[in-house]
């Protein structure tokens, strides 16, 4: 086994986002170009992640350089910091996100970008179905690597790669921890990282296409003079349909 050390981790997320960009490029080709004629007829994009899965919403919402026609779907009992054993629990009961999405008032026709590494839990999967018969186009962030080797805790025995309409497949392992450190043992996951990175990459080249055709939709950062005032106008339009804007 290679000896750890501080740079151990880098080499192994740089050379994991690198083949995962280039891996993922023609979906997230497709999922730009959908956001950008979404955008343009006035829709929101609904991004949704339990656990450490949470963080991929968190991260997209509201932030500088960010989109600000996204609408999370969080809640604190699904959060981290609720408490493992909570959030293990919640995560595995079915229905306990639709009340995420009823507050969000989707539009047919929305897009609903789900994280889940492993893409196995009931609330996930659930949420997948109830958009898709509400008419949402949806999108798992998943690796196919990792739930092909577990089986899945929905009553339908699917998971979530199974069901969406797209998939982000963020690779990687089973378990998502990637750098060995015992014969038995790996630490490192890759996850959280590699799903921000794929969103990211999406909105970045969504927020240009749009900003060139004249639709003001990416904020700057607030803790400048110029970033609050253009904010003020973005926000305007946005909390038309985010609750945690008014």
């Amino acid at each position: 086994m290679p000896t750890v050390n501080v740079q151990s981790f880098a080499e192994v997320a740089l050379a994991h986002l690198e083949k995962i960009s280039k891996k993922n490029e023609p979906v997230m080709r497709r999922l730009s170009s959908r956001l950008v004629s979404n955008v343009k007829r006035g829709r929101s994009l609904l991004v949704f992640g339990s656990g450490h899965s949470a963080l991929f919403p968190l991260e997209l919402y509201h932030r500088a350089g960010g989109a600000s026609f996204i609408l999370p779907l969080v809640a604190e009992f699904l959060l981290p910091t609720a408490g493992p054993p909570i959030v293990r629990r919640l995560e595995r009961t079915s229905g306990v996100a639709s009340s995420l999405l009823a507050r969000a008032q989707p539009v047919k026709g929305e897009m609903l970008w789900i994280a889940s590494q492993s893409g196995i839990n009931s609330a996930g999967i659930d949420l997948a179905l109830e958009a898709k018969e509400r008419g949402l186009f949806t999108v798992a962030f998943t690796s196919i690597v990792h739930s092909q080797a577990v089986a899945s805790r929905h009553l339908s025995k699917k998971r979530l790669f199974e069901i969406t309409d797209e998939v982000v497949d963020l690779d990687g392992a089973v378990g998502d921890a990637a750098v060995p450190i015992a014969s038995d043992l790996k630490a490192g996951p890759l996850s959280t990282l590699g799903s921000v990175f794929l969103g990211h990459s999406i909105l970045v080249n969504a927020c240009a296409c749009l900003e060139k055709a004249k639709v003001r939709c990416t904020y700057s950062s607030v803790n400048t003079p110029e970033g609050e005032r253009r904010n003020r106008d973005l926000e305007k339009k946005a909390q038309e349909r985010d609750p945690l804007l008014r």
